[in-house]
């Protein structure tokens, strides 16, 4: 059997502004110098995904306790969970696929690799945001079994300039 074309890779110092480069092509939202930093951190869920050896897709999540709720973007970025609060879920802060390279399994790959990693937190659910106007995006979650919640998270990528800063929360459990 042949290797896999898309492949993982883990996030180390000197591939950094790798992750940084897909992040800024990729997402309508930017990330402070020191949130980079932070992704060298063991207790950080983080891998950069390659296609073919070329750097293609990431994924970057934390775990929370779900009773915590992020009201902005900037409180998700500031959140830390108190070492006395049992983490529930895993909170997705970045997951992103070059466009060119979307439809070819990556975001799939990526996303299989944070369930197995939540699993062996033994935690059971998986939440992220997504811009209410990232149609591509929520589809591709609710075909990958994620559950939109009702709720309407406003303005909280106001910060970041977007029109319409709403989000949605998804779900998953796992």
């Amino acid at each position: 059997m042949g290797r896999d074309i898309v492949s993982l890779d883990d996030l180390t110092a000197n591939n950094i502004g790798v992750f940084k480069k897909i992040n800024q092509v990729t997402l309508p939202t930017s990330y402070p110098e020191q949130w980079y930093k932070d992704s060298l951190k063991t207790d950080q869920i983080v891998k950069l995904a390659y296609y073919s050896e070329l750097p293609v897709g990431a994924i970057r999540a934390k775990t929370i306790n779900s009773s915590h709720k992020f009201g902005s973007y900037e409180n998700m970025l500031q959140q830390q969970l108190n070492p006395k609060i049992v983490p529930n879920a895993v909170y997705i802060e970045v997951f992103a696929v070059l466009e060119a390279y979307r439809g070819l399994g990556i975001g799939t790959k990526l996303l299989n690799y944070l369930i197995e990693e939540t699993k062996k937190k033994f935690i059971h659910e998986v939440v992220l945001h997504v811009h209410v106007e990232n149609t591509a995006s929520l589809e591709w979650y609710l075909k990958h079994g994620f559950v939109k919640s009702d709720d309407i998270l406003k303005d909280y990528y106001k910060s970041q300039g977007l029109p319409n800063p709403d989000a949605f929360i998804l779900s998953l459990t796992v």
